[in-house]
C-alpha cells in the first residue's frame, strides 16, 4: 500500500486477497464504499495480486466482484447502482445490479463500468470507455458507446500479475533493482545543491 492514509474504506463487507498493490495519492484516494441496508448481503470482493492506482472508485450497493490480477489504471470507476431514482432521488435502498470483473482484466485510465456488467477473463477496457454491456473474455472493447476492437489468443502467452507476485524472490529482486535505478546518482549533497543551485533537469 503506497500512502495508505490515502486510502478509504467505508462499509462492512470489504474482502481483500493477498499480494495487492494499491497506489493512491491525496489528490487521487483509492475508495472501495459499500452503502447498503443490513438486510442486503451486500459486499465487495477484490481477489489475489490485483493493482489499483490512483483515483479508483469502487461502489457497491449490492455486489462488486474483481478477480484475481486485475489491473485498474488511474481514476477507473465500478458502480453497481445508479445511487438516485428517476423520480425517487432520496431512496434510501436503491437497486442494484451485480458487477464481477474476471481473471487479469486490465481497465485503463478513466473507464467507467455500470451496474449489471461482467468482464470476462483477460479482457482489455480502453481508457475512457464507458462500459454498460457485459464484455466477452480476451475481448479488447473501448470507446462510448462500447464497441469490440480486437480479441486476444485465448492461448496467449499471458504473463499476469499472479505469476509475478508468485515468486516472491524474483519480485523482491525487480523492485530491488527498479528503485536502484530510479535512485541511481541521488545523494544528500546533490539533493541540497538542487534547493541550493537548480539546473535544468533536476
Amino acid at each position: 500500500m503506497v500512502r495508505p492514509w490515502n486510502i478509504e474504506i467505508f462499509g462492512p463487507n470489504i474482502h481483500v486477497g493477498q499480494g495487492v498493490h494499491i497506489v493512491s495519492r491525496r489528490d487521487q484516494p483509492v475508495s472501495f464504499t459499500l452503502w447498503a441496508p443490513p438486510e442486503r448481503d451486500a459486499h465487495i470482493r477484490v481477489g489475489d495480486s490485483c493493482f489499483f492506482a490512483g483515483g479508483v472508485r469502487i461502489l457497491a450497493a449490492g455486489a462488486i466482484e474483481i478477480g484475481d490480477g486485475a489491473l485498474l489504471a488511474k481514476a477507473v470507476t465500478i458502480t453497481d447502482c445508479d445511487w438516485h431514482g428517476l423520480y425517487n432521488r432520496v431512496d434510501p435502498a436503491p437497486p442494484f445490479k451485480p458487477v464481477k470483473i474476471g481473471h487479469n482484466v486490465w481497465i485503463g485510465d478513466g473507464a467507467f463500468i455500470g451496474k449489471g456488467v461482467t468482464i470476462g477473463d483477460h479482457a482489455v477496457i480502453g481508457a475512457r470507455s464507458v462500459i454498460t454491456k457485459d464484455v466477452p473474455a480476451y475481448a479488447v472493447v473501448a470507446g462510448s458507446p462500447q464497441r469490440v476492437i480486437k480479441t486476444l489468443d485465448p492461448n496467449g502467452p499471458f504473463k499476469t500479475r499472479m505469476d509475478f507476485m508468485g515468486d516472491m524472490d524474483g519480485l523482491d529482486r525487480f523492485m530491488d533493482q527498479a528503485y536502484r535505478d530510479n535512485l541511481r546518482g541521488n545523494s544528500t549533497l546533490g539533493w541540497l545543491r538542487t534547493k541550493l543551485w537548480p539546473k535544468r533537469g533536476d
